[in-house]
C-alpha cells in the first residue's frame, strides 16, 4: 500500500479512537497551530453536515513533519465550531492554547465541494485576519504554486469574515494572523493521493519558510 495512504488511514483511525473526547490538542515545538474542526460531522442550523474528509489526517501528517501544534475535532457534539454563535469549546480551547503557548499563526483547514471553481480558497477577510501582512499569503501561494497548485483564489466565497468563524474569532481575541483554507477533494480525498501529496508538500514548505519571520 502507498505510504501516504497508510498514513492517512492511520490518522483517520486515530480520530475515531479518540471519539470519547470532544477534540484533541497536540503540542508542537514551533509557534504555528493547524486546526481541523470539521474532520467529524457537525450540526448547523439543526442539520447534520458530513465530515470534511481527510482534513484531520492532513493536519496531523503536516504537524508531525514540521513540529507544529494541532487541534482537531474527534466527536460530533451537535455543534459547529466554525459557525456557532454561542461559546464553543473548540474555539475557546484554541484561544487558550494560543495565548498559553504564544502561538504566532493559525492555519484552519476545511473541505470544499469539488464543484467550486477553485481548488483552494484562502480566506483572510480581505487581509484583516492577518493584520494586512500580505506577504504571508504571498508566500503560501508561492509554495503551493511550486507544487503545481495554481487554481487558488482569495476572499471570494469563504472569506472568514463572520465573528463566528474560527479565524475571525481567534484573530479578534488574540490578534495573531489567521488563515482559513478551503480545499476541494482534488487535493484532499484519499483517492487523490497525488493531490494530497502536493498540498502537504506545499504547506510544509510554507511553514519552514514562514516560521522564522513570525
Amino acid at each position: 500500500m502507498n505510504e501516504l495512504k497508510k498514513q492517512i488511514l492511520f490518522y483517520n483511525n486515530q480520530i475515531v479512537q479518540k471519539e470519547n473526547k470532544v477534540f484533541e490538542i497536540e503540542k508542537g515545538k514551533i509557534p504555528i497551530i493547524l486546526s481541523a474542526p470539521h474532520c467529524v460531522p457537525q450540526t448547523r442550523n439543526g442539520k447534520i453536515k458530513q465530515e470534511e474528509g481527510e482534513t484531520g489526517a492532513i493536519v496531523q501528517i503536516i504537524a508531525k513533519k514540521t513540529q507544529c501544534y494541532t487541534i482537531f475535532k474527534t466527536s460530533h457534539q451537535n455543534d459547529d465550531a466554525n459557525y456557532d454563535i454561542d461559546k464553543n469549546m473548540y474555539k475557546e480551547n484554541l484561544r487558550e492554547i494560543i495565548n498559553r503557548e504564544n502561538i504566532k499563526l493559525l492555519l484552519d483547514f476545511h473541505g470544499a465541494k469539488n464543484e467550486n471553481a477553485f481548488d483552494i480558497e484562502i480566506g483572510t477577510d480581505e487581509g484583516k485576519n492577518i493584520n494586512q501582512k500580505n506577504y504571508i499569503v504571498a508566500q503560501l501561494k508561492e509554495k503551493l504554486n511550486k507544487q503545481k497548485i495554481f487554481n487558488i483564489v482569495e476572499n471570494q466565497k469563504f472569506k472568514a469574515s463572520s465573528i463566528y468563524t474560527i479565524c475571525k474569532y481567534i484573530h479578534e481575541t488574540t490578534n495573531i494572523p489567521c488563515i482559513q483554507l478551503e480545499i476541494t477533494g482534488r487535493y484532499r480525498y484519499i483517492e487523490n493521493l497525488e493531490g494530497i501529496k502536493k498540498l502537504i508538500m506545499g504547506i510544509e514548505d510554507f511553514i519552514e519558510t514562514i516560521k522564522e519571520s513570525l
